[in-house]
């Protein structure tokens, strides 16, 4: 008996240590990403998955980094690898719906987004998904709607400002758009000039 229990804690231990070393090893690869090297993430991700084929957080990073380095479909198979063992992941729905955009199918896209704030109602990232398409279908009011919920999820990101300036613009609210690029410029948003131009109406989304 004593001799079970032994081999029971011993193979305890293994399973937390190997436990250990894949979380330790997504963070330094998450950390990586924010940093901007998707090069890197996108490599050793292919060994991370290959590793620990069940993180499904693993699967959505890799899809991420992917999509930084325009590589859609291989995004898309590993997007639908995280859902396939965590449906309700919801940062894998936010770049599932990436994907669906970058091919013209806004209407997957819009399924996906939908499916992460279902999920997660604090996605910031999936509010400013949504945004992004209520511009490019000019509907403009929702996606001030959009962008403002955003935008109080998530004020340090330069994005979120820049797109909500946009949609402040289009319902002549020009105050509130000349804040919020106030805003986009502060947080390090570098187009600037390509805001004014679609302010001016010299540059069409």
């Amino acid at each position: 008996m004593t001799r079970i229990i032994s081999i029971l804690i011993l193979a305890f231990s293994l399973l937390s240590c190997s436990k250990f070393e894949e979380t330790e090893r997504f963070l330094e690869l998450n950390n990586k990403f924010d940093q901007g090297d998707y090069e890197f993430v996108d490599i050793e991700g292919e060994r991370f998955v290959k590793q620990y084929p069940k993180s499904a957080e693993g699967w959505s990073l890799l899809g991420w980094a992917n999509i930084k380095t325009d590589d859609i479909e291989r995004a898309e198979q590993c997007f639908n690898r995280a859902l396939k063992i965590d449906p309700t992941l919801d940062n894998a729905h936010v770049g599932l719906g990436a994907t669906f955009r970058y091919r013209g199918d806004r209407l997957k896209a819009r399924e996906h987004y939908a499916k992460a704030i279902a999920i997660l109602p604090s996605n910031a990232e999936a509010y400013a998904s949504l945004l992004v398409i209520e511009l490019m279908d000019k509907n403009y009011s929702e996606a001030v709607r959009l962008g403002e919920k955003a935008w109080q999820l998530r004020k340090d990101s330069a994005i979120i400002a820049a797109n909500l300036s946009v949609a402040y613009h289009f319902v002549e609210q020009y105050e509130k758009r000349d804040k919020m690029h106030q805003h986009a410029v502060r947080l390090g948003y570098l187009q600037g000039d390509k805001l004014k131009a679609i302010y001016r109406g010299e540059l069409v989304l």
